[in-house]
């Protein structure tokens, strides 16, 4: 992680403690090699960890009240990082959004940790 001072902040308001939890595992999830996860925010979204690879943004989450909203980007989807149709089939809430990334509500960090394992088992 690049600035566990801005982690901290963002945990630092707003979350139930479940939801707090589910977004400190990814903060602090061993991604593969050559990613980086970034905190930031941008509009009204001011708690966010960006995972960016290879220059792209591949992955998102998103702290809110009673949830961690995260999303399998299309770019990952469209470089074969995952396959769209495995993650629908494993997270049955899963939704495909308009432009075409796949979201996931992860209410708690066993949830977190199952959508981490996702991406690590589906690495080529």
């Amino acid at each position: 992680i690049t600035d566990k001072t801005a982690i901290d902040a963002q945990l630092s308001h707003g979350a139930d403690e479940p939801q707090k939890q589910a977004y400190q595992v990814f903060a602090d999830c061993d991604m593969p090699a050559g990613f980086t996860i970034r905190p930031t925010g941008h509009g009204y979204i001011s708690r966010e960890l960006r995972f960016e690879g290879n220059g792209h943004w591949y992955y998102s989450a998103v702290l809110n009240k009673g949830w961690v909203l995260w999303y399998y980007r299309w770019p990952a989807l469209r470089d074969g990082l995952v396959r769209g149709e495995d993650l629908l089939e494993r997270f049955p809430s899963a939704e495909m959004t308009k432009t075409k990334d796949i979201k996931v509500r992860v209410k708690g960090p066993d949830e977190a940790r199952a959508v981490v394992r996702a991406i690590l088992t589906s690495q080529p």
